[in-house]
Order: structure tokens, then sequence, then C-alpha cells
């Protein structure tokens, strides 16, 4: 009764995702904001990883002949999402700061977790001995454990740092809602990553029958329909240009007014490199310097303040 109790619940936070889910992909395409887009994905890949374990949890209560040999592959699948959402997460505060190498880490960080999902289902991470139900654990799987809580690690430590960030913007509890939620994910991997490390096997069964963190990510996904439908969405100034007076009552040179001119005609990062025959990072850096020097910290409010100003 518990466990199909348990199902039920899953159904409903996942519910509760996808429509979350859905009304951010709506505004990222509507908006076409890239910090949008990355969360968008995030949030995607957690929820499927909820899909993927409560297909765990349903077919071990509800399927009589559930075979070793499906759970080990759906087992390995999950743990695939499962580094695929911390991937996100570091990619999404990654691009969120700005770092003038950021993609290079992130792709990195891609190569690793590639290794590591290949480490996983390799004879060196994990062997099935179907007739008992037990996985052994190898050297490999705990070489991608570990670079899993690195990334993750990392992941907070950036999140936290975007958080004090946006404290003082309009953005704050947007921020401060996912750092809450991954933060509730974090301790309960630390908390597994130490009760499980070095243990040689692992038997069949049900497997976490309550993930801790799907409570914050309901809670939040409820904020995000609310918020999203709140979202405040600024139509791009197809004809205009910032003001003179200014531009100059904030020290704005050619090159960034000509980046701010673009931003207003609802050009993307990758559009504005184009056209101005610059690099992304280039683009980054000078959206960055203007945010500063205006005392903003997104790209939307800068259309607000260019719009007020007009």
């Amino acid at each position: 009764m518990m466990a199909h109790l348990l199902i039920a619940y899953d159904l409903l936070v996942i519910l509760i995702g996808f429509t979350a889910l859905s009304n951010a992909v709506v505004l990222a395409v509507r908006t076409r904001r890239n910090d949008l887009g990355n969360f968008s994905i995030l949030h995607a890949l957690y929820t499927l990883m909820l899909v993927i374990l409560v297909l765990k949890k349903y077919l071990f209560v509800n399927v009589a002949d559930y075979s070793a040999q499906a759970w080990y592959a759906i087992s390995g699948i999950y743990q695939v999402f499962d580094f695929a959402v911390v991937l996100a997460a570091l990619y999404y505060f990654i691009d969120a700061h700005s770092f003038r190498h950021g993609r290079k880490v992130a792709a990195g960080a891609l190569v690793l977790m590639l290794i590591s999902s290949g480490l996983i289902f390799s004879p060196f991470g994990a062997t099935l001995e179907a007739e008992k139900n037990i996985i052994h654990f190898g050297a490999g799987y705990w070489m991608a454990i570990s670079w899993n809580a690195v990334a993750f690690t990392s992941a907070m430590v950036l999140g936290y740092w975007l958080m004090f960030r946006k404290w003082g913007t309009q953005e704050r509890t947007f921020v401060l809602g996912l750092v809450l939620f991954a933060s509730t994910g974090y301790v309960e991997s630390v908390i597994s990553f130490f009760g499980d490390f070095g243990a040689a096997s692992a038997t069949l069964t049900m497997e976490r029958g309550f993930l801790y963190s799907s409570i914050p990510y309901a809670l939040y996904g409820m904020f995000l329909i609310v918020y999203f439908v709140r979202f405040p969405v600024v139509a791009p100034l197809q004809n205009e240009e910032p003001s003179a007076a200014f531009l100059s009552k904030h020290g704005i040179t050619d090159r960034e007014r000509e980046i701010i001119v673009k931003v207003m005609q609802g050009k993307s990062n990758e559009e504005i490199a184009q056209e101005l025959f610059i690099s992304l990072a280039t683009v980054k850096t000078h959206l960055h310097n203007i945010y500063r020097k205006i005392g903003i910290d997104s790209r939307y409010d800068l259309l607000a303040r260019v719009r007020s100003d007009l």
C-alpha cells in the first residue's frame, strides 16, 4: 500500500514539474533568453529522472517477473540521468556567471560525464549477477560517482554565488528557489555517497523509496507556475536607440551602444556575435560591463531601463 502511495505522490510531483516546464519552455522561446533555455533543460532532465524512478518503483511493485537485467539497465539509465542533471546545473550556473572560458569548462565537464557514463556500464564499473539479483561495483563505478560528487559540489558553490549576486534584483526569488531545491538534492546525494561509498554490491530492491528533493522540487514547481504566469516580457524596441543622455550618464562606449541596440532589437547573444563579427565571449563581456555600469543584472532589465528613458 505504501509503495503505491509513493508512486501516486511521484506522479503528482511529475505533473507539477511538467506544468512548470511547459511554461518555462514557452517563455524561453518567446523571450529567447539563454538562461531560461538552460533552466528548461535542467528542469526537463530532473523531471525525466523522476519518471525513470517511478518506472523502477512501478516495475518492482507490480511486475512479478521483473528481471534483474531490466533492473540493471534501468538503474544504469537512471544514473546517467543523474549525471546529466548535475552537468546541466553546472552549465546553468557557469553560463549565468558569464565566465570568459565557461563554455570550455562546461565542454570538459561534458567529456568527463560521458566517460563516467561509460564507466558505469563497463566491466570495470558494474557487473550483474542475475541469478542472485546482485550488482557488483568496481573501481570504475566509484570513480564515476566521485566525479559526479565533485561536479555537484562545484555547481552548488556557483549556485550560492549566483544567489548572492541576484539578491538585489527581481530574479532573487527565482534563483533562491532553484538553489534551495538543488541544496536538498545535494545533501541527499552526499548522504547517499558516504553511506554507500566502498560498497561491493547492491541487491535488487525498490531503492530510494522516497526522494526528499522531490518536496522542494514540487514546491518550486508550484512557485514557477505562478512566477511564469506573471513573468514580465519586455517587447523589443525595433526602431529605437538609447538616448545620448542615457549613454553619457552611464559611460557607454560606442561598441557597447551597438550591443545595446542589438539587444533592443531582440537579438540573441549568438546573433549579436555574428552580426558584429565578434566572438560570443566578447558579447558576454560587453554585456557584463554594460550591466555593471547601469546597475542591472539582465538584458530584460536593460530593455526596461532603456524603455523608461525614451
